[in-house]
């Protein structure tokens, strides 16, 4: 079988023949070409999956959870969140094995030059790459829980797939090591998805669901009291304009408000819940609303403008 490269002038050869290049010029031309493979050709192939299944050596979640267990973060000079400092180090580590793979890293030319390739400003070789047994066994409780229920969304329900679900029943069920890159922001984040979906769960079961409605914005504005009793408060991932959510219950009805994750108020209403044992008295307008996307429990939302009834 031909070499599918015979019919190309492979840039590599170009640039290590190139008299008037130095070798340090040679190096960081050859370290382009190696990060971005496709270059080989003048246009992209389409039969390439530009989106790859990655592999690494170890249980990609279970490292997750692992980390974030002890406290693994970017130093204060490194800057950044701690979601993104995880998924740098296993782009980095992933992204070593996977090109010295690929069809570009083949020659032992350009493999020389790629190990003489300076390190990053950052070590990403100094974090434990090797989680521990309790974190393996967690990460399979999560991966047993979204196994089981977005095939129960899947046979119980003819909305499609969201984006996010297609991304997640994807990681969920490949392998344990592995994994695409556009999935790596909700792998960091699926501990903290989880815990958020339990929390629903429990809710589902113990509060009584309104009926199904359309979710639009033409309900009265009217306000009326309402005594709610404090359940929990929750910063749920999406929309950084209402991820803090305060939600409570009324005859065995439940009730939610909705922050940006940066508002004043959250001290006064706070301290509001705490001096009155959990209870809060408001005079506010609400409309039904779905629990979380596809799913079909319907909750009391209350608008802003409420006012507190003390």
């Amino acid at each position: 079988m031909s070499n599918i490269f015979d019919n190309y002038n492979l840039p590599e050869e170009e640039i290590l023949a190139d008299p008037n290049m130095t070798d340090k010029e040679k190096l960081a031309s050859l370290g382009t070409l190696i990060r971005r493979p496709k270059s080989v050709f003048n246009e992209p192939d389409k039969d390439v999956d530009q989106n790859p299944i990655r592999n690494i050596e170890t249980d990609v979640l279970a490292l997750i959870l692992f980390w974030n267990a002890t406290g693994i973060a970017p130093t204060s000079e490194e800057g950044g969140s701690k979601y993104n400092y995880w998924c740098n180090i296993i782009r980095e580590h992933t992204r070593r094995s996977f090109e010295y793979q690929s069809p570009i890293s083949s020659s032992p030319q350009v493999r020389a030059f790629a190990n003489m390739q300076p390190h990053a400003d950052m070590d990403w070789n100094k974090e434990i790459m090797t989680p521990r047994k309790k974190d393996v066994d967690y990460a399979s409780e999560i991966l047993d829980y979204y196994k089981l229920k977005l095939s129960h969304r899947a046979l119980t329900s003819d909305i499609p797939f969201s984006d996010y679900e297609r991304k997640l029943s994807s990681f969920v069920n490949s392998g344990r090591k592995q994994f695409r890159f556009d999935e790596l922001g909700l792998i960091a984040r699926l501990e903290e998805t989880y815990n958020v979906d339990l929390v629903f769960d429990g809710f589902i079961e113990k509060y009584d669901s309104l009926p199904p409605s359309a979710d639009s914005f033409d309900f009265s504005m009217t306000k009326k009291p309402l005594t709610l009793n404090f359940i929990k408060k929750l910063d749920v991932l999406g929309s950084k304009e209402q991820n803090i959510r305060y939600y409570f219950e009324c005859d065995k009805e439940l009730y939610c408000m909705k922050f940006p994750e940066r508002n004043a108020l959250f001290h006064i209403l706070d301290k509001t819940i705490m001096d009155n044992n959990n209870v809060l008295k408001i005079e506010g307008a609400t409309r039904p609303g779905l629990l979380y996307a596809n799913s079909k429990f319907w909750y009391n939302t209350i608008f802003d403008g409420w006012t507190t009834a003390y």
